[in-house]
């Protein structure tokens, strides 16, 4: 039986940006101000409307990549990926963006989240023929997307992901287009940004801070935005059927930074009413002088 080697990847950071002269430096920044989320790998892929250009390794963003490795990425739009480290799994066939050449071209992708029924998909490509190239669960979107019979990259990506089930936001570069998907459950956080004109997505707003970008919303539950070199603004539609919104609660708890604004708060606004209502529930029942958070390890 067929195992997945990347089981559990689901606390990682995404990050895109379209329409910038430095879309490598900001994907850099826009890795580093999401390192919480994922030190075990980082990578960016970058194009210029012609050629696609990765550079991707283990270590921390600042430890992996430097000016030499960061002017190696051409072009002014890039995706990037911070990957958390689980057991088992620490690959460098496993770090992200994952990058195809498919008969549409070639595509690059960056998924937060996990999906449940990636063995089963990948079992049935498998045995039809499919080559995986990863231990992740995330490379079945990329083949379910290039097999797919829909006529466009946007449908295409919509048709493959409407075959999965679990917890996605994904982000995808080709040269011609940058694609942002948020499952129909809404699990994992993706907000969307402006740089100066400049469309950007990342897992958590704490970063549009750091770049200096003006955080515009929340992509909803279900939602597909994508912009390209034909349309001046970003196109949403939502391909999905419709569902009830399934929060993560460990961004609130554990992920995101403090000052991130996730599902529509801000963390720490939701860490302290956590601990006074644990305070008001535990009222005379714990002799206490005062509550201490924990740091993170």
């Amino acid at each position: 039986m067929m195992s997945l080697e990347d089981k559990l990847h689901d606390h990682c950071g995404i990050f895109g940006i379209w329409d910038n002269p430095e879309a490598a430096r900001y994907a850099y920044l826009g890795l580093y101000g999401q390192q919480h989320r994922g030190q075990e790998s980082c990578g960016i892929t970058s194009t210029d409307g012609r050629e696609m250009f990765t550079r991707k390794g283990m270590g921390l963003v600042s430890q992996y990549f430097d000016e030499d490795k960061i002017a190696e990425l051409a072009g002014d739009a890039a995706i990037g990926h911070v990957r958390y480290s689980t057991t088992g799994s620490s690959m460098p066939k496993n770090i992200q963006p994952l990058y195809f050449d498919t008969h549409r071209g070639p595509i690059a992708m960056g998924h937060n989240g996990n999906l449940v029924n990636a063995m089963k998909i990948r079992e049935a490509l498998s045995r039809a023929g499919t080559i995986f190239m990863t231990g992740s669960d995330s490379e079945v979107i990329l083949h379910l997307a290039a097999q797919s019979t829909e006529d466009d990259l946007v449908a295409a990506i919509a048709d493959a992901l409407n075959q999965v089930k679990g917890a996605f936001s994904l982000v995808f570069l080709t040269p011609e287009m940058l694609v942002a998907v948020r499952d129909p459950y809404g699990f994992r956080p993706l907000v969307m940004g402006n740089l100066n004109g400049s469309v950007v997505f990342a897992s958590e707003t704490s970063v549009f801070d750091l770049l200096g970008a003006k955080f515009v919303r929340e992509l909803e539950a279900g939602e597909m935005v994508y912009v390209d070199r034909s349309k001046g603004e970003p196109q949403s539609l939502f391909p999905f059927p419709a569902s009830q919104t399934h929060h993560c609660i460990f961004e609130h708890v554990y992920f995101a930074r403090p000052d991130s604004r996730i599902f529509g708060t801000v963390v720490h606004g939701v860490r302290r009413n956590l601990g006074e209502n644990l305070a008001r529930e535990t009222a005379g029942q714990l002799e206490a002088d005062f509550i201490v958070p924990v740091p993170d390890g």
